[in-house]
């Protein structure tokens, strides 16, 4: 059963519990507010006080307080005990949490019974989700026979007070024929109510009737936009689906690499027929370089998930896996094999074998343990004032110690272990670490390309620094941001900022042509120039940089330093390039004679969207047909185009 506790929004659920509660409304009123504008602490103080005088709504708030980790740490047991006191007063939201909780097993030991008996009590008195979860419950028969019929009608009470989890329940049942007579009709029915509150399961699911014809008419256009909004929902069946649409040319033009890029993300997920795809494009080289290495790795995956009812998909799988491995030498066949166990859910396909091999782990680990050995620790429990860090330590210790070969990460691991374990060493020693102050060294451009927070930049412009700094938002102060990814060859980066800021959209369709109009965005010559985005315009020159590069494009448009790793856009508004280089205009000049005007450069779009396929990035395109004007081109760009700091 997916999660399905209640996240309401703050403000609704506290100022209606003060509309119950008027001797006590300003001070829930007060925690709402506060816990509105992020200040869980003075929110978890005032609904703490309520919640131990007995206020059934402060218990169920301070509940999901420690639900969700807001204000507090994540304490799954203390949730329960305030969902338990606020449900036994009658509160039907935590009644339903508190079912939820006992169905998940989270802060109590997994208990289906325990869970039909709080459902019940939230679904008798009217409540959606309750008899939602209830529904769930009599199909799945987990803590109750197993009932269709039951499940149907708990699933009907609930889809009828418009509960988007119900309405897809529901439709499955009628197009299973599941509790009711099969009825596709009724079942697209359903699967539309759902799908157009944005319910992503609703909306594979019915992309699915539009592709089969089932209930609706056959119409594969139809398919592809439902299928398109649940992939962009992060729904991975209908993420495989849309690409299977793209490499088949049905309701969309054919597109291989479109199709690849949704087959990666699914599969990124641990979806195995994508995971199978995958494989297929790789073998093929169809819309990704053919790699046969990774085509084993990739029907290898898929062999090894796909389930005892997907024996199709099985088979095919590992007679994909066979069929490669027989054009593989051994080395090739042992490195797509670490490939497959080194891969981890939402990797996508940028694992990387190391470079150096077992060798180069076991020298990692061995200089790791001989870490733990100079600091005197012993790997079982410690007991003293540094304790929980030393089994902190320990435990990070180990799990460098146990993963797949993937030297980029053990690497990465490697640094920021050994340095905890010094600075545990120095303060269990009584010596206080070292502190120097980083100073700002250098500052450059970026921008948002996804809804999780990902900014692209240069490669270039984060190399060496000991901390990347990003400002979350125009004027706020910089914070400490973590470089996910490099990639020297074509001088990308990619950093870790947090998720929900606005981002860019990438160029849809065909790549940007000469001449075409572009604007530039960044923060040059920053504290000579104005303090905000700065803006230049241009145009396109030439679709290649220096020696015929194709990876690059020439740009018109004036930039300073401090532009590298800005964006540059189309007159629509996408992505057309990220800037990276000018030329050095006295070197030229010293060569030619003549001082060049306005030659500068930027990596391709298709450049930057393969670093980010390689990535899993989850980017957005956009059609560029419709021009805007350049204004409002540069004020959109306020949005997503950040300032990168390198702190050394």
């Amino acid at each position: 059963m997916r999660a399905l506790r209640y996240i309401a929004a703050a403000a609704v659920l506290f100022l209606a519990a003060a509309a119950a509660l008027p001797a006590a409304a300003q001070t829930i009123g007060e925690a709402a507010a506060a816990y509105k504008r992020g200040d869980y602490a003075t929110a978890y103080r005032g609904f703490r006080r309520l919640a131990e005088r007995g206020n059934a709504a402060a218990q169920y708030n301070l509940a999901r307080m420690y639900d969700k980790g807001h204000g507090v740490s994540q304490d799954y047991a203390e949730a329960v005990k305030w969902y338990r006191r606020a449900a036994e007063q009658g509160d039907a939201g935590a009644q339903f949490n508190l079912g939820d909780m006992y169905a998940e097993g989270q802060g109590v030991p997994q208990d289906y019974a325990e869970a039909v008996k709080w459902f019940r009590r939230a679904a008798e008195q009217g409540d959606a989700k309750g008899q939602a979860g209830l529904g769930y419950m009599y199909e799945k028969g987990n803590g109750v026979p197993q009932d269709h019929a039951e499940a149907v009608k708990w699933y009907r009470r609930a889809a009828e007070q418009g509960d988007t989890y119900a309405q897809n329940n529901l439709g499955v049942m009628y197009a299973d024929g599941h509790g009711v007579p099969q009825d596709y009709g009724e079942a697209a029915k359903w699967y539309r109510r759902a799908a157009e509150q944005g319910d992503a399961d609703a909306q594979a699911n019915l992309g699915t009737m539009y592709h089969n014809g089932h209930g609706v008419p056959q119409d594969y256009a139809e398919a592809a936009k439902w299928y398109r909004r649940a992939a962009e929902r992060r729904n991975a069946g209908a993420q495989n689906n849309l690409g299977v649409m793209y490499g088949n040319g049905r309701g969309v033009p054919q597109d291989y690499a479109e199709a690849a890029k949704w087959f990666r993300r699914a599969a990124g997920q641990g979806n195995a027929w994508a995971q199978a795809n995958l494989g297929d494009m790789y073998e093929d080289g169809k819309g990704v370089r053919r790699d046969l290495v990774r085509a084993h790795k990739w029907f290898n995956l898929a062999a090894s998930r796909s389930s005892a009812e997907q024996k199709d998909l099985r088979e095919r799988a590992v007679s994909g896996r066979d069929r490669v491995a027989g054009f593989l030498t051994a080395a090739q066949l042992a490195q797509a094999q670490r490939l497959a166990r080194a891969w981890r859910p939402n990797e996508g396909d940028a694992a990387r074998p190391p470079e150096d091999g077992d060798s180069d782990r076991r020298r990692r680990v061995a200089a790791l343990q001989r870490d733990l050995a100079r600091l005197g620790y012993d790997p079982g429990p410690a007991d003293g004032a540094t304790g929980p860090k030393t089994r902190a330590a320990i435990r990070a210790f180990q799990a460098v110690a146990g993963l797949p070969v993937d030297g980029r990460v053990s690497e990465k691991l490697e640094s920021a272990v050994g340095a905890a374990l010094r600075r545990i060493g120095r303060a269990a020693a009584g010596s206080p670490p070292p502190r120097r102050a980083l100073k700002k060294a250098s500052t450059g451009s970026g921008f948002r390309v996804s809804a999780g927070g990902h900014i692209l930049t240069n490669a270039h412009v984060v190399r060496g620094c000991t901390e990347v700094r990003v400002p979350p938002s125009p004027g706020a102060a910089a914070q400490r941001v973590a470089v996910a990814a490099r990639d020297k060859a074509s001088d990308l980066a990619l950093l870790r900022g947090p998720a929900g800021a606005p981002f860019a959209r990438f160029r849809a369709g065909r790549g940007v042509r000469p001449g075409a109009r572009v604007v530039v965005a960044g923060y040059p010559l920053r504290g000579v120039l104005a303090a905000g985005v700065n803006i230049s315009a241009g145009t396109v020159a030439a679709l290649a940089g220096p020696g015929n590069d194709r990876r690059l494009i020439q740009i018109t448009a004036p930039v300073q330093p401090g532009n590298s790793g800005g964006p540059v856009l189309d007159a629509a508004g996408n992505v057309a390039g990220v800037v990276v280089a000018k030329l050095n205009a006295i070197r030229i000049a010293r060569a030619t004679g003549d001082i060049p005007q306005n030659v500068n450069f930027a990596v391709s779009a298709g450049t930057a969207r393969a670093f980010l396929d390689s990535e899993g990035v989850a980017y957005e395109t956009a059609p560029s047909g419709t021009a805007r004007a350049p204004e409002d081109v540069a004020a959109a760009t306020k949005g997503f185009t950040v300032l990168v700091e390198c702190w050394k």
